[in-house]
């Protein structure tokens, strides 16, 4: 196996702890794939606009991209990435990639040419899967140009549509019966280890690009069985799904529970409150994990009046705090449960309310720690602070990743001697048991759910040739928790509008990293050090709405 897991995050005596406690198991994804095909093949596996795949159909796909996977050289151990929206073929290819033994990098789809480059070369992988065109943007023609930076990819398969000189039709592969010229049990030999590296999901930080997180089938698959025994879900649930795949959370709900619990699953392959609404009323939709910011915008929709929601049973947030008076407005227009939660990419599911619990009690609350993690709030010695006191927000989990790939450094400075680690998540716990966030210590913008690194995008702004220096920060917003500010000093003689800034980002970030306010100033405010001093110039932003907006 090429990619191994972070010094001290995989041990035997980890690996051993968790089986024997039954938060691991021997069975991975695809057996289960394997086991839902034989037992129910007729039944819906996924529904995707005018697609409609059975189990049977699911896992025949799935073997024989793995198949073509291994024609085209792929050994185990290999690095595949993954650059998709929610399309069943995303589902096909990454269990085809599993079963061919090898590893996913899973690249946002709304990432760009700067984030496309590093998120690549980790691996460094040997094939890329990407759309034709997805929402205005020419993938392969942009992987054509990134070339010289990404030797090491061998192949390029294009899905829907007409795949460019060079590149390879996944919809051809996926049409060719290749099982009928090479059986499927020459995979079995493929099989992984449920405790191997499978997959790099990535996450923002404030250390610039994102951390490359290596999981395991157990340390995702841990999320799942505990999501599909806590909140009972099974073959009867039909899950829509557009949060993304590519992230931790969407990875769970899409690529592990559904599997776990042998559901439906409905795809979106880009959100719309009216869209979602009407999904749920056609297809008789059980079950709706998403943020805050998608379930303020289904409630606030004006399709809500008309919409059918009586099969609802189930909403499940994650990925930023939900106000308490957003959480009484959902619950009473949706008339069903709502539970709230926390996680990370790093561990997955770690906290949620459970049905029974009081809302008054709860809401505006993360619930208790669940089953197979253990969490406090300490110091900053890491000492255990009393009930109600604010402290960071510490965890050990069975669904801890196998650490950060090829980063030492972020590696010591995220987990303690003690194996703690550590969230940057300031949090109350009170008596009950109940866990609070009430802030974060370090710098990630949080917009709509999604983690926004700063430092990613003042070293990709900071290449524009007018601007002398960048400093970028979040701004309080209603709707989205935060959103993006850069503010921008110029270069002498020079003149970047807020347009010039916004277009040059445009197409070299993902569109949620996008400024939604670009500030012109002539200096920033400096501590004695030199460096920004970022609450003062938040207090600067938000106390004037004219300067150099």
């Amino acid at each position: 196996m090429r990619i191994q897991p972070a010094s001290g995050r995989l041990d035997a005596a980890r690996i051993e702890q968790n089986h024997r406690a039954g938060y691991w198991h021997d069975e991975i994804v695809t057996d289960l794939l394997a086991k839902h095909a034989e037992e129910r093949p007729d039944a819906i596996a996924i529904v995707d606009g005018e697609h409609r795949l059975s189990w049977s159909r699911f896992h025949r796909l799935s073997q024989r991209f793995a198949l073509h996977l291994r024609e085209l050289g792929i050994e185990p151990g290999d690095v595949v990435a993954l650059q998709m929206p929610n399309w069943m073929e995303y589902l096909v290819c990454y269990h085809g990639i599993r079963l061919a033994g090898a590893i996913v990098v899973q690249v946002g789809a709304d990432w760009r040419s700067a984030e496309m480059t590093y998120g690549f070369g980790v691996g460094p992988a040997k094939v890329a899967i990407v759309p034709k065109e997805f929402l205005g943007y020419d993938y392969p023609a942009v992987l054509q140009d990134l070339g010289p930076d990404l030797p090491n990819l061998e192949h390029v398969l294009v899905a829907r549509g007409e795949a460019p000189d060079g590149t390879i039709s996944l919809d051809e592969i996926l049409a060719d019966p290749i099982e009928d010229r090479i059986s499927v049990d020459s995979l079995r030999a493929s099989r992984p280890s449920p405790d191997q590296i499978i997959r790099i999901v990535f996450t923002s930080g404030t250390t610039g690009l994102p951390k490359a997180i290596m999981h395991t089938d157990n340390t995702l698959g841990h999320s799942g069985r505990t999501t599909r025994a806590d909140f009972k879900h099974d073959a009867d649930d039909v899950i829509l799904m557009f949060v993304p795949f590519s992230t931790n959370y969407g990875a769970i709900m899409g690529l592990q529970l559904q599997m776990t619990a042998g559901a439906t699953m409905v795809l979106m392959d880009h959100f719309s409150a009216s869209g979602a609404l009407d999904l749920i009323g056609r297809e008789k939709v059980t079950y709706v994990p998403a943020t805050p910011t998608h379930f303020i915008a289904l409630s606030n929709s004006p399709a809500i009046e008309r919409a059918r929601l009586e099969s609802l049973r189930l909403l499940l947030s994650a990925g930023a705090s939900f106000p308490v008076q957003s959480i009484k407005e959902l619950r009473q227009k949706f008339n069903t449960t709502f539970i709230d939660s926390f996680g990370m990419n790093e561990f997955g599911m770690g906290f949620w309310c459970m049905p029974d619990d009081d809302p008054d009690e709860v809401d505006g609350s993360i619930g208790r720690a669940i089953a197979g993690v253990e969490a406090r709030v300490v110091d900053p010695d890491g000492r255990t602070v009393a009930n109600g006191e604010t402290g960071e927000l510490v965890i050990k989990s069975a669904g801890m990743c196998a650490g950060y790939f090829n980063q030492p450094e972020a590696n010591a400075s995220a987990w303690d001697k003690e194996g703690w680690f550590h969230s940057g998540d300031l949090a109350t716990l009170d008596d009950k048991g109940y866990f609070r966030v009430v802030g974060r210590s370090k710098d990630v913008i949080i917009r709509g759910g999604a983690n926004v690194s700063p430092r990613e995008i003042e070293e990709i702004l900071i290449r524009e040739p007018r601007i002398r220096e960048v400093s970028v920060i979040g701004l309080p917003d209603d709707y989205y928790g935060e959103i993006v500010c850069a503010c921008v000093i110029a270069k002498p003689g020079e003149k970047p509008t807020a347009d010039e800034v916004q277009a040059y980002l445009k197409p070299r970030i993902a569109s949620y990293k996008l400024p939604s306010r670009v500030v012109i100033l002539d200096e920033f405010p400096l501590n004695s050090m030199g460096k920004v001093r970022k609450d003062v110039l938040l207090e600067l932003v938000l106390r004037s709405t004219d300067v150099g907006t």
